[in-house]
């Protein structure tokens, strides 16, 4: 069986999203505002600052202008990717720089993505060093000094950046503290090979850390961090056979996506089995990137704008004249990973750190559990949450899960809440965002919630899972958990086919039976 065609539907992407690009940075070269990517702050004028981080726009265009198809524009191209690098110089200069969701934020991805493409483009003669020299300096002291331990996709890219920044300008270079900060960085990539993102593994953004990982690798040459790229894969490859249509909600930040630049060129550099699992992960997850059903086909102009859009020019340029890469098709044997706590087997995945939700699927379709709600008056007690609060273990022929449920309140946007978000913003800068991350996204389970055992057995294509929920009161709602996690990440909630069918080619039946403070609920699913 030959291996499908990668280059064909990923140009197809890439064509359907370079206007978009284009369309959201200033490309009036008579403008001050000449090179920015924020089209809310330079155009429609509804963003009081702009979101640095979306100047990897640049490098995006810069990618795709080396490219066959955009060879013709490549001067105008660059000058617009020259200019992006230009306006992120001077934003970087600027009082508590470095913003992404808010003014005066000094967040931490926005110093580190956005860096990383500013010192690419000059080392690679797109924009003069000497235009971008100040900025590169001010994010330099900043990448040596700071550390994201719970997101290593954003410490991989600031190590990266730092690599990137120092081989631009040597005579600026601390080869001691780059030591420290990268021993510190690949000390985040678990035994089982996936980086710690918010307490858990997520494809979306190890694939983005493999992206990092080869910059980091072509600025250093480092055998160790080639080492963690085939770590990564390695972990990443087991996924395929049980969850073929994507991993999506069963990460720990409910990313859908996955970036191609760094996978593809493992697949073809890289040695053995570092080959064999890249390939096998490309063909599964950019094989039809060009589908309605695709998550690319749902990803909004922020995250093509980030560093998904030049991951995929990036990834044509190496698929230029090898349109297909050859894996085998390894089926592996149910297997439970006690780090990430993922239960995989063909076809089925468990999530026992999310409550336990699943995913079962066949050539016929293909269908979800993910979990429950109870609704308590103005607050929610959900199951669908990543945290290490959950236990589990393995049971013949699937797994058990228990743990309370995590309450929860929607938190809404209002005028008033972002005026105070500025004030103490512009006084606090970098200080701020550990609040604002354990309001948003981290919680930690009470005693009062209600706690959930769960029991999942597969067997001939079907599951059969055994819930019980105790510390209930008569008043409150069970609710079966559409597919949104209600664990906010940024990256999430583009639009999914199971938003609307989570069960596709099976049949779902249940078995209810109460008491006063405790209802049992046994759910099938088994193939049409």
């Amino acid at each position: 069986m030959s291996a499908p065609d990668l280059h064909a539907p990923l140009l197809r992407v890439a064509q359907r999203w370079m206007p978009r690009i284009l369309t959201q940075v200033c490309r009036d070269p008579t403008s001050p505002l000449f090179g920015c990517a924020d089209r809310n702050w330079w155009h429609y004028k509804i963003r009081d600052f702009p979101s640095i981080i979306l100047q990897q726009a640049g490098y995006a265009l810069h990618e795709a202008a080396r490219l066959p198809q955009w060879h013709d524009q490549r001067e105008a191209l660059d000058a617009i990717a020259a200019a992006s690098a230009r306006f992120w110089n001077t934003r970087a200069q600027k009082h508590y720089a470095f913003e992404e969701y808010y003014p005066w934020e000094q967040g931490y991805p926005p110093l580190a993505f956005a860096t990383l493409a500013a010192a690419k483009l000059a080392d690679q003669g797109v924009v003069a060093v000497e235009d971008v020299r100040d900025g590169l300096r001010i994010a330099a002291r900043q990448l040596r000094t700071r550390f994201e331990a719970q997101a290593g996709n954003q410490q991989v890219a600031g190590l990266a950046a730092l690599a990137w920044i120092d081989k631009v300008l040597p005579q600026d270079a601390d080869p001691a503290a780059f030591a420290q900060v990268k021993a510190r960085t690949l000390d985040l990539q678990h035994a089982e090979g996936w980086f710690w993102e918010y307490d858990g593994p997520d494809l979306g953004y190890l694939a983005v850390t493999i992206d990092c990982l080869w910059d980091l690798y072509d600025a250093t040459g480092d055998a160790d961090v080639r080492d963690a790229i085939a770590r990564a894969l390695r972990f990443m490859a087991a996924f395929p056979a049980a969850a073929p249509n994507g991993v999506g909600q069963h990460n720990s930040r409910n990313t859908d996506y996955l970036v191609p630049y760094g996978i593809i060129r493992s697949a073809i550099e890289g040695t053995d089995a570092e080959r064999a699992d890249a390939a096998r992960v490309a063909q599964w997850a950019f094989a039809s990137a060009d589908s309605e059903d695709h998550t690319y086909a749902a990803t909004d102009d922020r995250y093509i704008c980030h560093y998904i859009g030049h991951s995929v020019m990036r990834a044509l340029a190496l698929l230029e004249g090898r349109a297909s890469l050859a894996s085998d098709a390894a089926t592996p044997a149910p297997h439970l990973f006690e780090g990430s706590g993922h239960y995989l087997a063909d076809g089925l995945i468990v999530s026992p750190r999310k409550g336990g939700i699943l995913t079962i699927s066949t050539p016929a379709g293909e269908a979800s559990d993910f979990g429950w709600i109870v609704e308590r008056d103005e607050t929610q007690y959900v199951s669908h949450w990543w945290s290490a609060d959950w236990s589990f273990e393995p049971v013949d022929g699937g797994i058990s899960v228990a743990g309370r449920m995590f309450s929860h309140r929607e938190k809404l946007s209002n005028p008033f809440q972002h005026i105070v978000l500025r004030c103490l913003a512009f006084v606090l800068g970098k200080r701020l965002i550990p609040i604002l991350k354990r309001v948003l996204i981290f919680k930690r389970g009470g005693q009062s919630e209600p706690v959930l055992n769960r029991k999942i057995t597969h067997r001939d294509g079907s599951v059969e899972i055994t819930d019980r929920i105790e510390g209930l009161r008569t008043t409150d709602r069970v609710l079966r958990a559409p597919r949104a996690s209600k664990r906010h990440v940024a990256s999430a909630d583009s639009y999914h086919p199971q938003d609307l069918a989570p069960i596709r080619g099976f049949a779902l039946s249940e078995e209810r039976s109460a008491t006063p403070d405790a209802i049992t609920i046994v759910t099938r699913i088994t193939p049409c």
